[in-house]
């Protein structure tokens, strides 16, 4: 019998599985000391592929739930997980939520590979057709809060007159048009201070204290689905940050 994967949050499919798995040994099944059901019977019980079972595996090791014993299997070792610090810099929802509230206006686009300098400076190797938006983000009628680059991928990326009309997040139209959702979102940040050619669009002064961002959004498959590079007037822009203590 198949089990169904409780995931409301929309978490991938081995933390899904992780957690199932978290609470049947919290419950008891199976106790300290006993065997986990092998990766075999886990794909089997639930429906997941050998790498699903292996992520979730591993995520269960790292909170001391469960070690694996050369010869005997997959041992459960604790029934509550060990304490420790999560810091959250604000979850894909919460990226995801930034590109809906503050529209894109775009200003110009091209395609074309992407060249040595902007793959340099987010760490990605060169080459590949990208369709290149550049605009402000922002309410409107009100100042600009950001100048934004975005390089989609050409192969999945919307008409322009699309990216026009939306305003909002580029990715959520992929996910739902495309059938390619964001699997990770990864995220660097920097302070700097604005050039001119920065500071005109955004109606600042060069050399104003900034918050620049760079990130790159993957599919599932670990291949890019868009980069985006925002840089925003220090004082129009705030990161909130929560450090919790959980566990688990």
């Amino acid at each position: 019998m198949t089990v169904m994967l409780e995931n409301a949050s929309g978490a991938p499919r081995y933390m899904a599985l992780a957690e199932a798995l978290r609470a049947r040994i919290a419950g008891g099944d199976p106790a300290i000391g006993e065997l986990l059901p092998t990766e075999h019977a886990l794909c089997e019980t639930y429906g997941v592929s050998r790498h699903t079972v292996r992520e979730a595996l591993r995520l269960l090791a790292e909170a001391g739930l469960i070690a694996r014993r050369r010869g005997a299997g997959t041992v459960v070792v604790a029934a509550e997980a060990r304490a420790h610090f999560t810091q959250r810099l604000g979850g894909v929802d919460d990226l995801m939520q930034y590109a809906r509230d503050a529209k894109l206006q775009p200003r110009h686009t091209r395609s074309g590979p992407l060249d040595a300098a902007v793959a340099r400076a987010f760490g990605v190797a060169t080459g590949g057709e990208f369709f290149h938006v550049a605009g402000v983000r922002g309410r409107p009628g009100e100042t600009p809060i950001a100048l934004t680059d975005v390089y989609i991928r050409a192969d999945i990326a919307p008409p322009v007159e699309t990216i026009v009309e939306m305003g909002g997040s580029v990715t959520e139209w992929i996910a739902s048009e495309r059938g390619v959702p964001t699997a990770r979102i990864e995220q660097s940040i920097s302070a700097g201070a604005l050039t001119e050619r920065e500071a005109e669009p955004l109606d600042a002064e060069p050399g104003e204290a900034a918050l620049r961002t760079r990130r790159r959004y993957y599919d599932k498959g670990g291949r890019i689905i868009a980069l985006s590079d925002s840089v925003h007037p220090g004082e129009r822009f705030t990161y909130d940050m929560v450090l919790m203590r959980e566990a688990e």
